[in-house]
């Protein structure tokens, strides 16, 4: 996308933006991209990224590694944690590589496409690449369209898989807003020693135990049946990780 704004009647436009971690989003076509592969480069990219947008859906297997928190500005949407300190991320190392045996969130995995609404209300979904993704090569990979110019099953795999998260992430922000609405996402602390003194961890927003507690039996029989209490725990017990996490933070001086 350009740099420059554009600009009409004298005035500046803002620049598109773009999602967390992408350099560059242009739809996918043959006519521009078909000297294009897709390469495995790691998690570099997400060398500075200490939270990773998260699906509900992953929270029982991210949980296992990773803590879930819910961001404190609305609509309060989840992330996974990786350091507790900015631009920084414990899991992704100097070559590139994520943590052996920690859950990669699906939208790292998803990298370097995106999906993308071809208008307001549409349901038809326009997948995007960024260009400038480390995964995108013209001289190494697998190529995204034969000769004849038609998708390969790698980019068939991608497009499925990229339209999956974004459904996920859709189905997210309904769960968010339920949990929102009936009152369950409060500010939250969590404090715990640390080197020989106590720390406090906020400036985010979590289930709340009391609230969660105190619901009506029908309203925990809708929660259950559609399966997100065993999201709401699953991040309930993300939250044993952070002290993990401090352990990494400097040493005060």
């Amino acid at each position: 996308m350009a740099e420059t704004p554009n600009r009409a009647n004298g005035a500046a436009t803002a620049p598109p933006v773009l999602p967390p971690l992408y350099r560059s989003l242009a739809p996918l076509a043959p006519e521009r991209h078909r000297a294009l592969r897709l390469r495995q480069a790691g998690y570099g990219v997400a060398a500075g990224a200490n939270a990773i947008p998260l699906a509900a859906e992953e929270f029982p297997l991210a949980a296992r590694s990773l803590p879930i928190v819910f961001g404190a500005q609305a609509p309060h949407l989840p992330a996974a944690l990786t350091s507790l300190a900015a631009n920084n991320n414990l899991f992704v190392g100097s070559d590139g590589a994520w943590r052996a045996g920690a859950y990669v969130p699906a939208y790292l995995r998803r990298l370097p496409f995106y999906p993308v609404r071809a208008g307001a209300g549409s349901d038809q979904m326009v997948l995007c690449i960024d260009t400038q993704a480390p995964q995108v090569s013209e001289s190494e990979g697998e190529p995204l369209f034969d000769a004849e110019a038609k998708p390969t099953p790698v980019l068939d795999r991608a497009l499925a898989f990229a339209k999956s998260v974004e459904e996920a992430m859709l189905r997210t922000r309904a769960i968010t807003d339920r949990l929102n609405l009936l009152g369950l996402l409060k500010p939250a602390v969590v404090q715990f020693p640390h080197q020989g003194k106590p720390m406090r961890i906020d400036g985010f927003f979590a289930v709340d135990r009391p609230a969660l507690a105190a619901l009506p039996a029908e309203t925990l029989a809708e929660l259950r049946d559609r399966g997100w209490l065993e999201a709401i725990y699953a991040h309930l017990l993300s939250l044993a990780g952070l002290p993990e996490l401090a352990r990494s933070l400097p040493q005060p001086g």
